[in-house]
């Protein structure tokens, strides 16, 4: 009789704690999810597992809340729900979040009672973003909102997904079902910053960055790269052609630029294949000739009346002035912006962290 009397009461003490905790998310509980996350890398010791990990984590949010489309009766967006089996998003299941994953154990564990998958996903792709920062000074803790509900299916969400083909993706996922900007837009792509292309998951192998340590820095470089170097058409002719830059000579990885990250500066609709610098000579030979002559095939610039001049201005501004500078504020404002927008989307009532949960 004492026993089941107690057992009664754990049981409806567990229910009014769950219940409370429900109404309540502290920064205490925002930032164990950081430690949980820096924790989880740090027992990681290979460099490339170490940027498949960090940038998994931004891009299953990323993934989680690309599918908005404000226009449709079942707009989707942030709701911890991802078609896993979906070719768009190969490499997330199994090693970013699985039933045997580190992240996902930490969830269940300990935060399946206090947030929702989907504010807990975020939370993690914002603390990779912070611990990757410069000086780890960029937090987007006070842009951050809770409350979001899980969905148990989400049938379709994956058509919705942009996966790299140009400027008209962009347009329809980012602007047009998302309803942002080309200024938030160019922002969000620059995520590219960190994470890696792999093959036999998009079809697209290489880095964003020169190398793999680069890849573990949350900064402007992006933008960078695309303006400075000698950008070359590749995979022609198949559903996963992409930009190369360098050779074995001056890369130790292939260093690669999706044509959705090219068409921010160049018009990849009007010229394609196309090499972006046709003036740059290494040993002699023509950087835009190391696969197939693309020497004569110059990328083309937008015209000023062209819509997505904006797309052009906007990179400018990130990249924070002349080069060489470490003017990370531009882009680290916008981004925080984009990113509010983009984890917000087609969400109401949602909630401040609180200093403390009493």
């Amino acid at each position: 009789m004492v026993k089941s009397i107690l057992i009664a009461v754990l049981s409806s003490l567990a229910t009014i704690s769950t219940s409370v905790a429900q109404h309540c998310v502290d920064k205490a509980t925002y930032y164990a999810i950081d430690r949980h996350v820096e924790r989880i890398a740090s027992e990681i010791t290979d460099e490339d597992e170490l940027v498949h990990f960090f940038g998994g984590i931004v891009r299953q949010a990323a993934h989680d809340f690309m599918d908005y489309d404000r226009h449709s009766d079942i707009p989707y967006g942030s709701d911890g729900c991802i078609e896993w089996d979906h070719e768009v998003n190969k490499g997330l299941w199994g090693s970013i979040w699985c039933d045997s994953c580190p992240l996902t154990k930490v969830y269940y564990r300990k935060f399946q009672h206090i947030v929702s998958k989907a504010d807990f996903w975020i939370m993690a792709a914002n603390a990779v973003i912070r611990q990757l920062s410069i000086d780890q000074s960029f937090d987007l803790f006070d842009k951050f909102l809770w409350g979001r509900k899980d969905s148990d299916s989400c049938v379709g969400s994956g058509d919705r997904i942009p996966i790299g083909k140009g400027c008209m993706e962009i347009e329809d996922t980012f602007l047009d079902a998302m309803g942002l900007t080309w200024k938030d837009a160019v922002a969000l792509m620059g995520a590219h910053t960190i994470g890696a292309g792999h093959e036999e998951f998009s079809g697209h192998e290489g880095y964003w960055m020169p190398s793999s340590a680069e890849s573990l820095v949350f900064d402007k470089q992006y933008y960078e790269e695309i303006i400075s170097r000698v950008w070359r058409s590749r995979n022609l002719g198949t559903e996963e052609e992409d930009f190369i830059t360098g050779t074995e000579e001056t890369h130790d990885e292939p260093q690669m630029m999706l044509k959705s990250d090219m068409c921010f500066w160049y018009d990849t609709e009007e010229v394609y294949p196309c090499c972006s610098r046709t003036n740059r000579f290494l040993n002699g030979t023509n950087e835009c000739d190391w696969e197939v002559v693309l020497s004569d095939k110059e990328c083309v610039k937008y015209s000023s009346s062209n819509p997505r001049i904006e797309a052009v201005r906007s990179l400018l501004e990130y990249v924070g002035g002349s080069l060489p500078n470490k003017n990370q504020d531009p882009f680290y404002k916008a981004f925080a912006t984009a990113w509010f927008k983009a984890t917000t989307n087609g969400h109401e009532n949602l909630q401040a962290v609180r200093r403390f949960c009493w």
